[in-house]
């Protein structure tokens, strides 16, 4: 039997070189293409606007749907640019709390050339509560959706609709994003062939390029840069729903969110295919078609040190300018790998969590010091203890949230507030003539009630000097 394995240990071990080499290729084609593709759309831009002579109302409409095209291609081709670095674990993503109602706007802003042509519409099931947050990287979210709406279109008939619905999961603490089309479905051949490609239990790899989708491979990527698996749920002649999670509740839902993604990388945690409905495919004969579910992760490398992690915190100091912060914030989750995770707990005050161990972190700490001050000089960084958290321990989810909390805490207690700075909500600082007025006049009624204080104070002091000499007076 070891022969055997061994053998096919190193054919996994050739087609993974190969498809790294072919993800390259593509990912370098697909740069050198973005310079003729934006020359092109600008030339386009020119005619459109008039620039080299004048048009009629068609001639304009033709060319509008060039220039959408263009940049439909454009986004495809950042797809392909960004996807060797997604599998390599380095995706340079920036997670903050974002609003949702702003990623439904980008969305259908990118998806109405797709759209429009065939008369698809795009539903929303929510999304337009102005207080509704997530975690995320607003970039790589809206990239995600689009990326299954759009191979929800290709599937769906020309003036039907394709429905984006979330909805809040495990108590709150998360909001799952479904993306649900009608079309033909998938077989359950076919989605127990997409689960094959999945890394398996061991850690080890297949080849997913085969059959599976540019599109797929991308989105399971980018699910992963926000702590969430793929599900794909089908039944044939139906439709397909596929579906994504993103923490939505503060610090609890980003620890809870994140625990439980890093610990699906422990072994015999992860079932590949889950068939659902009555029975599944036990039932002999039924009426409808039964439907099928598979959950695929991500397909990069597994983390570098699977049963631990380093958790600490790094701060600036108050008279550090918040700009200066805000570009450190960016130096920071710059330098995250696909295992790590960065929370800015306030201006100057963040928690990380990283993918090594404790020989190695000096190092990464003095990297990351180094980027920091290039670029900003003079920057102080104050580095705290790094500690050692078990992944298989049961209080993982609550020792990180701890340090959220704690670090929360002390830096709102330290913080000194930005002067031109206010609360969200009010109206930014401005000069008012009615406040000025009603302070002038402030300042004149203190003034005389400082002058009658003076003057009633002096005539106290007169009559303690003439005290005195009226008692020598007497006592003669």
């Amino acid at each position: 039997r070891a022969p055997v394995e061994q053998v096919e240990l190193q054919r996994i071990e050739v087609e993974r070189a190969a498809e790294g080499r072919a993800l390259r290729l593509l990912s370098e084609t697909a740069h050198d293409l973005r310079s003729p593709l934006t020359t092109i759309r600008e030339a386009v831009r020119l005619v459109r606007d008039g620039s080299v002579g004048s048009l009629n109302d068609e001639q304009r409409s033709f060319l509008a749907s060039v220039i959408d095209q263009c940049d439909c291609v454009d986004q495809l081709v950042g797809e392909l640019v960004q996807l060797d670095r997604l599998r390599t674990g380095l995706p340079r993503v920036q997670r903050c709390w974002v609003a949702v109602r702003d990623i439904r706007h980008a969305v259908d802003e990118t998806l109405r050339p797709w759209a429009m042509p065939r008369q698809i519409s795009i539903l929303w099931d929510a999304g337009d509560d102005p207080t509704l947050t997530v975690f995320a990287d607003a970039s790589i979210l809206r990239r995600l959706i689009v990326n299954l709406v759009s191979n929800a279109i290709r599937v769906t008939a020309d003036g039907a609709a394709v429905l984006i619905r979330l909805q809040r999961v495990r108590g709150g603490e998360a909001i799952r994003w479904d993306v649900i089309d009608q079309g033909v479905g998938i077989a359950p051949d076919r989605l127990r062939e997409i689960s094959r490609r999945h890394p398996d239990v061991t850690g080890r790899q297949v080849s997913m390029a085969d059959g599976e989708g540019i599109g797929l491979a991308i989105s399971r990527q980018l699910a992963a840069l926000h702590f969430s698996g793929l599900q794909i749920r089908s039944r044939v002649g139906t439709g397909t729903e596929v579906s994504f999670e993103t923490p939505a509740c503060g610090p609890r839902s980003v620890a809870e969110c994140w625990t439980r993604w890093r610990r699906s990388f422990l072994p015999l945690r992860h079932q590949p295919v889950r068939s659902l409905g009555l029975g599944g495919e036990s039932v002999l004969a039924r009426l409808d078609p039964p439907s099928m579910t598979v959950e695929l992760r991500h397909d990069n490398s597994q983390p570098q040190m699977r049963d631990r992690l380093i958790v600490g915190a790094v701060s600036l100091g108050a008279t550090v300018p918040k700009s200066a912060a805000d570009h450190f914030d960016l130096v920071l989750q710059n330098q995250q790998r696909l295992h790590d995770l960065v929370y800015r707990t306030e201006t100057r005050h963040w928690v990380w969590l990283f993918d090594t161990d404790l020989r190695q972190i000096e190092e990464r700490i003095s990297m990351i010091t180094d980027v920091a001050k290039i670029k900003h000089e003079g920057i102080r960084l104050h580095w705290s203890r790094p500690h050692v958290i078990p992944v298989d321990d049961r209080s993982m989810g609550h020792r990180i949230l701890d340090w959220f909390v704690r670090h929360t805490l002390a830096a709102s207690v330290v913080s000194a507030g930005e002067p031109n700075e206010v609360r969200l909500g009010t109206q930014p600082v401005r000069h008012s003539a009615i406040a000025e007025a009603r302070l002038d006049q402030e300042i004149r009624r203190l003034e005389r009630s400082h002058g009658r204080f003076a003057e009633r104070g002096h005539g106290r002091l007169a009559e303690r000097s003439v005290a005195p000499q009226s008692l020598s007076i007497l006592d003669r």
